[in-house]
């Protein structure tokens, strides 16, 4: 059974550890009409769902928000589920794992692409695995810059 969004708001809220008047400055919504949704006195409309939903704090419950669905490889979750960021070392894959999981997803994105007519490969040198790995070569320092700004954001946010 679903809740309300009110009541989703308020869990969000508690999960993001924030009181009313934190939060309600954090999504520009007045006070007073946090407290009315959470208590489901009144019904919230499309806009302050909006508001809530881009906040860059609120974004990973978006999903569940809306639909009562969540997904999170993407990212996507509910209050209370970790956030892909807080797997377990034993749920996080190793490099060797990381690295073939890449190469097999870029190869069925290219293989969508010739099934889309966005390229036709050539029949005699076609290996999809070979392109994972050069596409992994030249992203690996943009993921690598990504995963360490992550975390010195993480440190700088518990100073």
């Amino acid at each position: 059974m679903s809740n309300s969004f009110g009541k989703k708001v308020q869990m969000i809220r508690k999960d993001l550890g924030l009181t009313q008047p934190k939060f309600a400055e954090l999504v520009d919504i007045s006070l007073g009409m946090i407290k009315k949704y959470e208590s489901d006195i009144n019904e919230i409309g499309s806009s302050p769902l909006q508001k809530i939903a881009k906040q860059p704090e609120c974004l990973k419950y978006a999903l569940w928000l809306l639909t009562d669905s969540t997904n999170i490889e993407a990212g996507q979750i509910a209050p209370g589920d970790k956030s892909p960021e807080e797997s377990t070392e034993q749920e996080k894959l190793n490099l060797e794992e990381y690295e073939a999981k890449f190469v097999e997803a870029v190869g069925e994105s290219l293989l969508m692409f010739c099934h889309l007519d966005w390229f036709t490969p050539n029949k005699d040198k076609v290996n999809f695995d070979d392109c994972g790995k050069l596409i992994l070569k030249d992203l690996r320092p943009v993921i690598e810059q990504r995963f360490k700004s992550t975390s010195i954001d993480k440190q700088i946010q518990s100073a």
